[in-house]
């Protein structure tokens, strides 16, 4: 395959604030630059020309036909989300099913696609790693919610790359995100924060600004293959709650569903998606990703912080919580668009 330059890039899901971050930083990168979600942008970028469309329907091919796109750097994949489990798998599934055929089509001038997956694809069990590899993902697994529903959009993605040898195809598989619009902070940034009685998960978060910097990489280079892009390190949640603040409450498995209740009343306190964290079982059963590919470390070093504005014990009022881990990111084989020195992380 013949070296890529992005020129006209089209960004699916650009009113979330990832999107809405990729657009930032793509802007002074490409000389087009093209939105489309159903809802406005969370802020307004000259830059950037925007289309109100829906990738659950059909029209998302003839959008990338008319506009002439060459890269889709597809980021309208539900993970943490308020919305029922129907409207979630329509949104990552059929619309994933959507974009792929407006790639796919004879007269489309696709070249690169970048789709934005997620940790939660692995699942999360008793019988699992500590840590997994891209090729340990199990394509067979029997799986429900967002796990099944990632595993089906990353099988399409996957015989898509395998039919379309003129479009360099990478998926990247975020981390958990600790950001102000994510359930795992606001389930973190509460003061009695429930937890199950035994269990301790491992912990290892992504900042949405390491995130979006892996997405930029992927688009303005080629890097085809599946990546897991994940901060460097794990912490235990009882040593999240702790540094946040918070007080634990052990709770028995059976009534884990509270877990999910006092998440959706913090959402509901803060106007915002009370989906719960990553879903209740990698609450008790937590893993973390690791790397298959030897690359460099991502220069975007900044530090894991939930802030809902609130002081904690021994904290002034308006300082600034300490770190949840710590920072700098890896993302095996994505160096950035400037000469980066390769070898293994320092």
């Amino acid at each position: 395959m013949t070296p890529h330059s992005p020129g006209r890039v089209l960004i699916t899901g650009v009113s979330n604030p990832l999107g809405a971050e990729v657009a930032r930083r793509l802007a002074p990168q490409v000389p087009h630059l093209f939105g489309c979600d159903v809802a406005d942008p969370v802020s307004a970028l000259e830059e950037m020309d925007f289309v109100h469309a829906d990738t659950r329907l059909s029209v998302i091919g003839k959008l990338v036909r008319q506009l002439r796109i060459d890269t889709v750097v597809h980021l309208a994949v539900m993970v943490d989300s308020p919305r029922d489990e129907r409207s979630i798998h329509e949104t990552d599934v059929i619309g994933t099913m959507n974009v792929l055929v407006g790639c796919a089509a004879p007269s489309s001038p696709v070249r690169r696609l970048v789709v934005k997956s997620s940790q939660a694809i692995y699942g999360a069990g008793a019988g699992d790693p500590s840590f997994f590899s891209e090729e340990m993902i199990n394509w067979d697994k029997l799986a429900s919610g967002i796990t099944r529903d990632l595993l089906e959009m990353e099988q399409l993605v996957s015989e898509f790359a395998l039919r379309t040898d003129g479009c360099g195809v990478t998926v990247l598989r975020l981390g958990y995100r600790v950001s102000e619009d994510t359930s795992l902070a606001r389930f973190l940034s509460l003061p009695i924060v429930p937890v199950f009685t035994g269990f301790d998960p491992r912990l290892q978060l992504l900042h949405e600004e390491d995130a979006a910097e892996a997405i930029v990489r992927a688009t303005v280079r080629d890097h085809p293959g599946a990546f897991n892009v994940a901060g460097d390190g794990v912490i235990l949640l009882s040593q999240a709650i702790d540094i946040m603040g918070g007080r634990p409450a052990p709770i028995l498995p059976p009534y884990g569903r509270w877990v999910d209740l006092a998440v959706r009343a913090e959402a509901v306190r803060a106007r915002g998606p009370a989906g719960a964290p990553g879903r209740l079982h990698h609450l008790r059963f937590g893993h973390g990703l690791l790397p298959s590919r030897v690359g460099v470390r991502m220069e975007a070093v900044v530090q894991l912080a939930a802030d809902d504005g609130r002081p904690r014990a021994g904290q002034e009022p308006g300082g600034h919580r300490s770190p949840l881990a710590p920072a700098g990111v890896r993302a095996a084989g994505l160096p950035s668009a400037a000469a980066a020195p390769c070898g293994p992380p320092q």
